[in-house]
């Protein structure tokens, strides 16, 4: 398996999937009323460092030429921007604000926070894999 497979397909899924299932676990445990749920934070933290490692992955990809969306598209350069923006911009900011809502208690708690960072995260995440896989 390639570098380009590995970051597309392999990290792509488990990127996706990882914040789909901290969307669905965090609106469960907002029902739940629970307090104290370290194996939640620490899925949240594996995400977290999967969303790293994809970005690293990315980075490392884009350093030698490899651009996300068809070569043969003169619209490269925007497939370059949305991918970015969608895969590493936005869900960083995305985790920063939601971060910082939780430690001070907003929407009820910090798991319905994380309910709706999991969904943002999870459709941005999915986007920038849709634009990335048109050039494979």
């Amino acid at each position: 398996m390639n570098v380009t497979a590995i970051h597309g397909y392999l990290l792509g899924f488990l990127v996706i999937g990882s914040w789909a299932i901290i969307m669905f676990w965090a609106f469960a445990l907002s029902f739940s009323r629970s307090e104290d749920t370290p194996t939640f934070w620490r899925a949240v933290s594996f995400a977290q460092i999967l969303l790293v490692l994809q970005l690293l992955l990315g980075l490392g990809l884009l350093a030698v030429g490899r651009l996300p969306g068809p070569p043969e598209d003169p619209s490269t350069a925007m497939s370059v921007l949305f991918h970015l923006g969608y895969g590493v911009v936005f869900p960083l900011i995305v985790l920063f604000v939601g971060h910082k809502m939780a430690r001070e208690g907003r929407l009820g708690g910090p798991h319905r926070v994380f309910a709706v960072v999991g969904l943002v995260v999870f459709g941005l995440t999915a986007r920038a894999w849709m634009v990335g896989i048109s050039g494979f």
